[in-house]
């Protein structure tokens, strides 16, 4: 795979300790990219146990990661739920480096809230899914994607959109909708920018063995008074039975897809969502 070494990612939602985020922007640092960290200041209660007992720093933590790999690298703290902020972040990331190549829209909101049906859904999470898993990639994709036509050096914009995304499941009316979005934007936006050299893709993962916290997984593992890793382990081992190849994905599973997307070698893909959910499904 061809090098990314001149190249700068912007990688949003990349604090978590376990998560794609990280795994990604390490992966790209490591190809040779120099990276722009984004994340929202989350609280203690907001936390896995594990990142809580690892003194986790999140995207501080992660840039001395990338600088350990004699990579240049900029944390950014910016809540996605408001598009101004998404704007300045752009701008602060263009000062710094001067340009950015390529956007991984990876960011989403924490799941668990949303877990009833549909008639039972309040509006206010309705909205924050969309706000956070559709609107704020679109406006990421936006901002950036002005940066890369002014600069008329191409780019790729990885969009990282899920299962979810192309097979509705219950109880998930606001995570699908929001993710169902994220491929009509990533087509619509793959054929408005192709005439700039700059590829739209989308990345569809199934379940993750990351510990990003879930507030349905946290209320379960009280009910059951156990804990929250050891509910999460149950439902890692039964999803990984469920799979075709006998476990659920990694972080570095993901990691890969995006990092071949913003490659070289991808130059003639784009509008595209890649399956990388172990043959869980094929559509």
């Amino acid at each position: 795979m061809a090098g990314l070494e001149g190249k700068v990612a912007l990688v949003t939602g990349a604090g978590g300790m376990r998560g794609v985020g990280r795994a990604t922007a390490l992966k790209l640092a490591g190809q040779g990219a120099d990276i722009v960290l984004t994340d929202v200041h989350r609280e203690a209660h907001d936390l896995p146990p594990g990142e809580v007992r690892a003194d986790w720093r999140g995207i501080d933590t992660v840039a001395e990661e990338i600088g350990a790999l004699d990579r240049r690298c900029l944390p950014l703290y910016c809540d996605l739920g408001e598009p101004d902020q998404i704007q300045r972040m752009v701008e602060q990331a263009v000062d710094h480096f001067g340009h950015i190549d390529i956007l991984v829209n990876n960011a989403r909101a924490i799941i668990g809230r949303d877990k009833v049906p549909v008639t039972d859904l309040p509006q206010e999470v309705w909205d924050h899914f969309l706000a956070i898993n559709t609107t704020a990639v679109f406006v990421c994709t936006k901002f950036v994607g002005q940066e890369m036509v002014r600069r008329g050096a191409g780019g790729r914009i990885i969009n990282i959109a899920s299962n979810a995304a192309k097979q509705a499941s219950a109880m998930g009316a606001a995570y699908s909708a929001s993710k169902f979005a994220v491929l009509g934007l990533t087509q619509a936006s793959a054929m408005d920018l192709a005439p700039h050299k700059i590829t739209v893709n989308a990345v569809c993962p199934g379940p993750i063995n990351t510990d990003r916290l879930s507030y349905w997984e946290r209320d379960r593992a009280d009910e059951e008074g156990i804990s929250l890793e050891q509910f999460r382990g149950q439902i890692v081992e039964r999803a990984g039975m469920a799979s075709p190849l006998g476990r659920i994905a990694e972080p570095e599973d993901v990691a890969n897809m995006v990092a071949f997307l913003a490659s070289d070698d991808a130059a003639f893909i784009t509008g595209q969502a890649y399956n990388v959910n172990g043959g869980l499904l094929f559509h």
